[in-house]
């Protein structure tokens, strides 16, 4: 199995190629420079902007799945996360890919009420500080993913993320109760998401994930 990587560079993403690696996963892996860590030998670096169809062209070749772990830096200005993902979209229609990935947060887009009060209240904190367009580009995001009418898209919606280790109480799902305390490590979303790309079970839907 082949599954292609956007925002490998980043601490979920680290995460998540050495899951995939350990789960015996060829991965295409993509990045805006060339990467400064090692990456394994069974991946592909591909390096490009993610404006360039090409580059993206490049990473999603062959892949049975993408995933898309990019986020807002702290210290970014420039919302980029809906152009990105739109055009990962486009070259997917094209190649006719369709099982796609894409890791938000639990604050993004819609609020059900398995989102506690808390979590809506600090969304209201975040889009007071947050740099302008950052949560609208991230909103953006996932309705660009809801409407692609790619047949095989999942969002999913951590909380807090921590870097402990990895473990096995993690429970996901549409309706996961998520509030204050609520947190997923890096490592144990990333076994989630490749449990996911090896057995499907979310396709077409929003998920909360979480350890219990």
């Amino acid at each position: 199995m082949i599954v292609s990587v956007f925002g490998a560079s980043g601490r979920t993403g680290h995460a998540f190629i050495a899951s995939a690696t350990d789960a015996g996963i060829s991965l295409r892996l993509h990045y805006r420079s060339k990467p400064s860590e090692q990456v394994p030998t069974s991946s592909t670096v591909v390096v490009g902007s993610l404006n360039d169809p090409t580059a993206v062209r490049e990473v999603l070749r062959g892949a049975e799945a993408a995933v898309v772990l990019f986020g807002p830096h702290n210290d970014a200005r420039i919302p980029f996360c809906a152009a990105a993902t739109k055009n990962i979209i486009a070259v997917m229609h094209t190649q006719s890919q369709q099982r796609l990935l894409v890791v938000t947060g639990a604050m993004t887009g819609g609020m059900p009420s398995n989102v506690s009060l808390f979590m809506r209240f600090m969304r209201k904190i975040v889009q007071r500080s947050a740099h302008d367009g950052m949560v609208e580009d991230r909103n953006e995001q996932e309705r660009l993913v809801r409407n692609s009418t790619l047949a095989g898209w999942t969002l999913i919606k951590p909380p807090r993320l921590t870097d402990d280790p990895a473990t096995d109480a993690v429970e996901m799902g549409p309706e996961l109760s998520v509030g204050m305390r609520s947190s997923i490590s890096r490592a144990s979303l990333a076994n989630a998401l490749v449990r996911e790309i090896q057995e499907p079970r979310f396709a077409q839907q929003a998920v909360y994930a979480a350890n219990r």
